[in-house]
């Protein structure tokens, strides 16, 4: 059995550890912040780490004895980690994103969302030129050159990204998990959601990987009936003089409801049952695990054509749309899915993940560690 390290700061993605659990692994959790009541339910299954650079040598101790490091999200103090870890520990960078595209924004917004983050581009052009100005960059590249696997949920995007950054780590393809429930049970659940309510929901935080602003302008020119009802969460994020823009736009188009009261993650899901479609305008892999949930719950899924995911759920058979189509279907109402076409959906995440499993998944990192 191999024991497994899993370092982790976001609490939304310690379940992502779960695709690790089974005979093969004995899996330990580190978690980076201090013990306190908002975390108390994972004080007893994980230890507790401030991410400090004065007590990095003792995650390291316990890293130098693992046989595989799981990194969640690649940030500085994570790369100062990688970059003192044992050689023969394989290392697994589970990417999220962020950790890219921050630093090439122009790949990733539209020309509108761009116009408010010039001084961000220069910055990070300074850096990508010149990386040896500057440490926090320096030790991240370094870190991207020592990890072994980089763990993405799609090889499309993983192949965008390499146009881009020619020293990543070699793919790992991580494989669809969507939680305890049987596909049976979810076919009934899905059977309970119809008909939907005419509900369209746009973005989902105040993230300007959203490009918003172009959605809110084919709202705009559309002018769908008043029986649509168009919700943008806007409910987490920083506030920015882009939020202020996007605020602004959607408020003068009185159609739409800003969603800004805080949903806890269950609720937010539940939240989901009864929306007909969602629109994400982002040029990313963005909001994923949004985009899964509603594929489960019968949600029809507008995506930007340039975005990775897109042409991923295509590929594998989905029932996708593009931003492109979302003006004549706001005229003519057709923003819901048909029954079938919701349980074609379900179905093609049940044939994705009987195609490449867990256990899969498990087997290849066993198989790359003896090469």
């Amino acid at each position: 059995m191999k024991k497994v390290i899993h370092i982790h700061r976001d609490y939304k993605f310690i379940s992502d550890t779960n695709r690790f659990k089974g005979n093969l692994f004995e899996n330990e959790l580190i978690i980076l912040d201090s013990k306190h009541q908002y975390n108390k339910e994972y004080h007893n299954m994980a230890l507790f780490y401030e991410p400090d650079e004065s007590g990095i040598d003792e995650i390291l101790q316990k890293v130098n004895q693992a046989d595989i490091l799981v990194i969640y999200e690649l940030d500085f103090f994570k790369s100062l980690i990688v970059n003192k870890t044992r050689k023969d520990v394989l290392i697994i960078w589970r990417f999220f994103g962020n950790e890219l595209y921050t630093r090439k924004l122009n790949l990733v917004l539209s020309d509108n969302s761009r116009s408010f983050v010039f001084r961000k581009l220069l910055f990070w052009k300074i850096k990508l030129y010149f990386p040896f100005f500057f440490y926090e960059e320096k030790k991240f590249r370094e870190a991207m050159k020592r990890i072994d696997l980089m763990a993405c949920m799609s090889e499309e995007e993983y192949k965008l990204l390499s146009k881009h950054w020619s020293y990543l780590p070699k793919f790992i393809g991580l494989p669809f998990i969507h939680g305890l429930k049987s596909h049976d049970l979810l076919k009934r659940e899905l059977e309970s959601y119809f008909p939907k309510e005419d509900k369209l929901v746009i973005g989902n935080s105040k993230s300007i990987y959203n490009n918003h602003l172009e959605i809110l302008e084919i709202i705009r020119i559309s002018n769908p009936m008043e029986n649509i009802h168009i919700i943008m969460p806007f409910n987490y994020g920083a506030e920015q003089e882009y939020t202020d823009s996007v605020r602004t736009k959607a408020k003068s188009l009185r159609k739409i409801h800003i969603l800004e009261d805080f949903l806890p993650p269950k609720e937010y899901n539940k939240f989901f049952n009864s929306v007909a479609a969602i629109v994400n305008n982002s040029y990313r892999q963005f909001a994923l695990g949004n985009i899964l949930i509603a594929l489960q719950q019968g949600v029809k899924i507008y995506l930007n054509m340039n975005s990775p995911t897109y042409s991923w759920l295509i590929k594998e058979g989905f029932l996708i749309f593009s931003i492109v189509e979302l003006s004549d279907d706001l005229k003519t109402e057709n923003i819901k899915l048909t029954k079938n076409q919701a349980y074609h959906n379900l179905n093609c995440m049940k044939d994705q993940e009987s195609r490449y499993t867990k256990s899969d998944f498990r087997m290849e990192i066993l198989k790359l560690m003896k090469k």
